[in-house]
C-alpha cells in the first residue's frame, strides 16, 4: 500500500514504508519533496542507503539506475526497479537558543 504524500514527507512521524514497484517517478516524488526530508533507500539485501540531502542522489537519464554518493566520493549504484522500499528519516527539530 502506498503512503499518502502528505504523510510520507512530514518530519517527526514514524517512517513511512512504501511497498510498491519502484519507478524513477516514485523515487523523484521523495527526492524532490519541498521541504526535503532525508530518507533511506532499502535494497533487497536489507541494506539501507541513506540520502541525507538531494545532492547526494543522481538518477540516469533513462531512470533505470540511481546512484547515492557517500563520504569520500564513494557511490552506491542500484537498479531503481530493485529498490524494495523508501523510509523517511526523522529530522531532529532545532531549538533556538536565546
Amino acid at each position: 500500500m502506498k503512503c499518502p504524500a502528505e504523510d510520507r514527507l512530514h518530519a517527526g512521524r514514524q517512517p513511512c514504508y512504501l511497498s510498491i514497484i519502484m519507478t524513477a517517478t516514485e523515487l523523484k516524488v521523495v527526492w524532490h519533496a519541498t521541504p526535503f526530508v532525508p530518507f533511506n533507500i532499502v535494497l533487497p539485501s536489507g541494506e539501507k542507503v541513506p540520502v541525507p540531502h538531494p545532492d547526494f542522489l543522481t538518477v540516469s537519464p533513462s531512470g533505470r539506475i540511481a546512484q547515492v554518493w557517500k563520504k569520500g566520493d564513494v557511490r552506491v549504484s542500484m537498479d531503481v526497479f530493485l529498490i524494495t522500499s523508501i523510509e523517511t528519516m526523522r529530522v531532529a527539530s532545532r531549538s533556538r537558543g536565546r
